[in-house]
């Protein structure tokens, strides 16, 4: 899905240019044609640099089923474009034979009234044109407004094949893309530290208390670490009961503070289930901090973060280890 999203959003783009060459042509009298055309192209290397970095997949079958829609529509919509080129290019063949078969009966015109049934061709075929040209621009507008609502549908398909969908934060592609790019900006000054943090026991308050309990849980954490993090820091959801926090321009010490102010805040909420009011007792969360070494690749930090959150699980639980 990432190739094709970004792949549409190439096309999308430059045939959103083209539409726009047809719009301004209509004003300026040129080729429309021959300018949006060139126009798409220039567009095209422009678009594949600037949406390069746009991707996403997902293996949810909702995900899929978005995907084959958008496909869908975008397919239709381009070849509604490439038809309504097609048909002004016909037309502009169409133009030009006549004005061919003009000048060749021009030498061997005689009178005025020969003339006059040229001008009047000419003319008729003009507002021939005409029309057509109107018809195009109508038929161009509305697939102006098409393209734009297709721009729209792949960013929302993006956006819901990146997120999780109970907590609605980052999912584990999210986090992978948001580490990468956290590294290459920290690159200067090579701090930044990861957080990944796992809900204690969480198994037992879902065989105990059922899943729509353990969601809950899982939905109250994800805002407890959004508000706790800081501008600049991300927060996703790894899987399961599994979180992370990405935290650029901050050593050890400084992770090691957010993830704290996590632990207590949760540690202390009074968890009561549903309705009942029926206490749930206390929900705690471990944590494993590593800080970005020299040449550390992603996956190696990852790694040592992880290790240091199950010594942090080994250790008895609810605390923090840095690696």
């Amino acid at each position: 899905m990432g190739q094709f999203l970004k792949r549409a959003f190439q096309l999308a783009t430059m045939a959103g240019v083209v539409i726009l060459g047809a719009l301004v042509w209509r004003q300026s009298g040129e080729n429309v044609f021959i300018e949006a055309c060139v126009m798409g192209l220039m567009v095209l290397g422009v678009a594949g640099i600037g949406l390069s970095g746009f991707s996403a997949a997902s293996s949810d079958p909702r995900g899929e089923s978005t995907r084959r829609a958008a496909e869908q529509r975008f397919a239709a919509d381009i070849m509604s474009v490439v038809r309504l080129l097609r048909t002004h290019s016909r037309a502009n063949a169409s133009y030009s034979d006549s004005l061919a078969r003009a000048n060749e009966h021009l030498p061997q015109l005689e009178s005025a009234q020969e003339i006059r049934a040229v001008v009047l061709s000419l003319i008729e075929e003009n507002r021939k044109i005409q029309t057509r040209m109107d018809d195009l621009s109508r038929n161009l507008d509305e697939s102006a407004a098409k393209i734009e609502n297709l721009r729209l549908n792949l960013a929302e398909a993006n956006d819901k094949a990146l997120r999780d969908p109970l907590t609605a934060l980052g999912n584990r592609r999210f986090f992978d893309q948001k580490l990468d790019e956290a590294m290459a900006q920290t690159a200067g000054s090579g701090i930044l530290c990861l957080v990944v943090c796992d809900l204690d026991n969480f198994k037992t308050i879902n065989d105990k208390f059922g899943h729509p309990v353990g969601d809950m849980v899982l939905k109250l954490f994800s805002e407890i670490l959004t508000a706790t993090a800081q501008q600049g820091e991300t927060v996703a959801r790894l899987g399961g009961e599994e979180f992370a926090i990405i935290t650029p321009e901050k050593e050890a010490a400084g992770a090691s503070a957010i993830a704290d102010r996590v632990r207590r805040r949760l540690e202390s909420k009074k968890w009561v289930v549903g309705t009942s009011g029926a206490p749930l007792g206390a929900v705690t969360a471990s944590f494993g901090i590593a800080q970005l070494r020299a040449g550390e690749s992603a996956a190696e930090l990852f790694r040592r973060a992880d290790e240091a959150l199950y010594r942090a699980k080994d250790e008895g639980r609810n605390r923090i280890v840095v690696a």
